[in-house]
């Protein structure tokens, strides 16, 4: 299933930056994707700009690749979509914003490397703290405890994991992290926490 999952976002992100070149990937695909993060992500999760034309011309190039649209719908500043290739489902959402991008390697499902834009590790950890306060998903925590060893800059984030910590809660759903993980061991919870406290001081 994974494989199915990550061959289907393979096209669909090749076939975005055919037609939205600016557009930045971010959330959990980027992390897996472009800092070999080992954490599946089933969701491509994008900044892009609002041109609508643009956007209708991916969809009908994602149907003459085989994609079938299950669903499509812009509101407001965002693209909520979902297509299936050969009975694989994948979500593709975006919100219309600029964001700083980062130039970095996408690494395909066949080992190859597509260049795409993306956010900073520093950035990403950002998104990653506040998400998790938000929700308090355990693949939240797991990203956060990921990054952190990408980091270059330290002090642009130290006041968001102290942030973090201070308010921190338990997450609701410790068990799912089991099923994302490619590769043991699965650290715990405890442990994350107890390593970003660490990585603070």
């Amino acid at each position: 299933m994974h494989k199915d999952v990550a061959y289907a976002q393979d096209i669909i992100v090749e076939e975005l930056y055919k037609v939205l070149p600016n557009t930045v990937i971010h959330g959990g695909t980027a992390i897996w994707r472009c800092y070999k993060g080992n954490r599946f992500s089933e969701d491509i999760d994008v900044y892009m700009d609002l041109e609508k034309e643009k956007i209708d011309l991916l969809f009908e190039n994602l149907k003459k690749l085989g994609f079938i649209i299950i669903k499509k719908r812009i509101k407001g500043n965002s693209l909520y979509s979902v297509l299936s290739l050969n009975d694989t489902q994948v979500q593709l959402e975006a919100v219309f914003k600029k964001e700083n991008k980062f130039l970095k390697e996408y690494e395909t499902s066949q080992g190859l490397f597509l260049n795409v834009y993306t956010l900073t590790p520093e950035d990403l950890i950002k998104e990653k703290t506040k998400t998790y306060l938000k929700r308090r998903k355990i693949r939240d925590l797991y990203d956060v405890f990921f990054l952190l060893r990408y980091v270059k800059n330290k002090e642009e984030i130290k006041n968001e994991l102290e942030q973090f910590i201070l308010n921190f809660e338990q997450s609701i759903d410790p068990e799912n992290l089991q099923i994302m993980i490619l590769t043991p061991p699965i650290p715990t919870i405890k442990e994350m926490k107890e390593y970003i406290e660490r990585w603070v001081k």
